[in-house]
């Protein structure tokens, strides 16, 4: 039997300095963890005992504020500091200097932030920090920096209040119109306070440290000047410029000259925003259209047709000359008008006339046409009315004045020939007398002016038919009129603007001349032109509804006996279809055309003196 013996070694000596070290550093481990109980019991015990008051050694600015509680250390900071609220804040400005006190403004020092950071000193982080935060407060002492503080809203409306005051609005330079010209006044610039940078100026003045014994802040605003929109400078160079357009204005074409005073060209000018959006005077357009209107009266003029020489004998002897017309281009015009004055503000002054825009007009019968057709004229138609003068007709002046108005009209081919045109204005100035007329279906006298005038229209008329012409506006009498060929008058009237017109045209390749010879009783025109060959053939009246007029008496003490008059004539009722068919020299028809007359029965009244 095999015996196990553990046998015990003997110890050597680094196995005994080993354990001997491992006792050692427990032994300090142990020690430093019981002087940290010790340290943090301390403190513990020492925040127990000063709970809620401010440690030692911590000043408030320069109050010290050891052991007290927050309510007496807010008191006794809020007293050290009450001269922060007394006092003012000095604002200078260019006008003078502007005092706002620090009542006004809510300045204090904020105590109760003061307090809780000198309650907050040695109560943070951990023990060991918070030991050694009380203990180099005892030592050394802390100071917490004096907080001063304000009513925000009370120093912006005092800002805003004082920028308000100092702010003025930039004046802008203007131009007044007066009896000499334009005179410009000066402008003046407008300053301003920058509301934000002001208050940021103040507010670091009135929260520094060092600013808090200070019974009174002086701060100065600066200004920023505010320059007009329109300068001095500019409304001179303006009214200077606009004083050089006021100067007559001469338009030239051809020989003629028209002058512009200068006195209309200055009521076209006005104060307001040029082309170029500046500031300055500009002529109106449209005060210059109308002057250039009015002005278009004296410019313009018709063209005037080539005329015949007549001789004696009623040939065609020679011609005279036509004139180009001309009318002024208006819009056109002002746009070269304003040119010009454009070029006067700007300083370029010219003394050469101004040109207008004007279109020339040509004559309808030139004088190479009437020259080459003035051989070759012949009498082509001719009509002739004879008539009783009397009262009716203006004792014959109505038929004779517009007969000779007519005479020498010279109808260019083409050219429509227009009876109230041609005759012009029917007026007691012009010679025309009271006449006769038909109003509202009865013959009524001595109340027309140019009362009889019809002969002449339908005298022309149908020498205008017999000559093949194309006739155009034309209308018979209310009843007939038998010095007129059944269903070929043509009455002429004008009552406002209500018109019966007579009209025809020259549908041939030669001009023609009208020429009329008028004497008491008998009125003829006479067309002139190169004969085409046309003939003319004019059926005879179809009448139907025949209705004869009759004539009733009726007597009167108002005339003696052997007097009589009457107050309306007698006339058939009928309706007359008339035919005019125009051929060409080769016997073609050119045309056919069917006037329709209707005419009313007239029941005339012979009125009779009486004894």
């Amino acid at each position: 039997m095999t015996t196990t013996t553990e046998t015990e070694l003997p110890a050597t000596a680094d196995s005994a300095r080993s354990v001997r070290w491992s006792r050692v550093l427990i032994a300090f481990v142990i020690g430093l963890a019981l002087a940290l109980a010790l340290a943090v019991g301390s403190v513990f015990a020492y925040e127990q005992a000063h709970a809620g008051k401010i440690g030692a050694g911590v000043h408030a600015g320069s109050v010290d504020l050891s052991g007290l509680t927050r309510d007496q250390a807010v008191a006794k900071v809020s007293a050290a500091y009450a001269s922060l609220s007394v006092g003012q804040l000095s604002l200078t400005l260019p006008d003078g200097t502007t005092k706002v006190s620090y009542t006004d403004l809510g300045r204090h020092v904020d105590a109760a932030a003061m307090v809780d950071a000198a309650l907050a000193v040695g109560r943070t982080g951990n023990p060991l920090a918070r030991v050694a935060d009380e203990i180099r407060t005892a030592l050394h002492g802390t100071t917490i920096a004096p907080v001063v503080t304000f009513d925000q809203t009370a120093l912006a409306t005092s800002i805003a209040n004082v920028a308000a005051a100092v702010a003025t609005t930039p004046v802008n330079a203007a131009i007044q119109s007066t009896k000499t010209g334009f005179v410009a006044s000066a402008s003046r610039d407008g300053r301003t306070i920058s509301v934000e940078g002001l208050t940021r100026q103040v507010m670091v003045a009135l929260g520094s440290p060092s600013a808090s014994d200070q019974a009174t802040i002086d701060v100065s605003a600066d200004l920023t000047a505010i320059a007009p929109a329109i300068s001095s400078s500019q409304a001179t160079a303006a009214a200077a410029g606009a004083n050089a357009e006021i100067a007559p204005i001469t338009l030239t074409h051809d020989t003629d000259k028209w002058t512009i005073p200068a006195a209309t060209v200055a009521t076209w000018l006005s104060v307001g925003t040029m082309a170029d959006g500046t500031y300055g005077v500009t002529a109106d357009a449209a005060k210059v259209s109308a002057s250039l209107t009015a002005l278009a009266k004296s410019i313009n003029r018709k063209a005037v047709d080539a005329s015949f020489l007549i001789s004696k004998q009623n040939k065609v002897v020679g011609v005279v000359a036509g004139k180009d017309g001309r009318t002024l281009d208006v819009a056109t015009s002002v746009a070269l008008i304003q040119g010009l004055l454009s070029q006067r503000f700007a300083g370029i002054a010219s003394t050469t006339p101004l040109v207008p825009a004007i279109a020339t007009t040509t004559p309808s019968l030139s004088t190479a046409a009437a020259t080459s057709a003035a051989p070759k004229m012949r009498a082509i138609s001719t009509w002739t009315t004879h008539y009783i003068v009397g009262a009716h007709n203006g004792e014959s002046a109505n038929i004779t004045i517009p007969a000779m108005a007519i005479d020498g009209t010279v109808v260019a081919p083409g050219a429509v020939f227009n009876f109230w045109k041609t005759v012009g204005e029917v007026s007691l100035a012009k010679g025309y007398k009271l006449g006769g007329a038909i109003i509202n279906g009865h013959s009524v006298e001595g109340k027309t002016i140019g009362g009889g005038i019809c002969s002449t229209s339908t005298t022309l008329f149908n020498a205008a038919l017999r000559a093949g012409l194309e006739t155009g506006a034309r209308a018979n009498h209310y009843y007939y009129i038998t010095r007129y060929p059944k269903g070929l008058d043509a009455t002429v009237w004008e009552d406002g603007s209500a018109v019966q017109n007579m009209t025809f045209t020259n549908d041939t390749p030669y001009p023609i001349l009208i020429r009329a010879y008028a004497v008491p009783g008998l009125v003829r025109f006479t067309l002139y032109s190169v004969p085409t060959g046309r003939t003319v053939s004019i059926s005879k009246p179809i009448v139907k509804n025949f209705l004869p007029g009759y004539t009733v008496v009726e007597h009167t003490k108002a005339l003696r006996s052997g007097q009589f008059y009457y107050s309306e004539y007698q006339a058939d009722g009928q309706d007359v279809w008339v035919t005019v068919t125009v051929r060409d020299k080769s016997g073609k028809v050119i045309s056919t055309k069917t006037y329709y007359s209707h005419y009313a029965r007239m029941i005339g009244v012979l009125v009779k003196g009486v004894a």
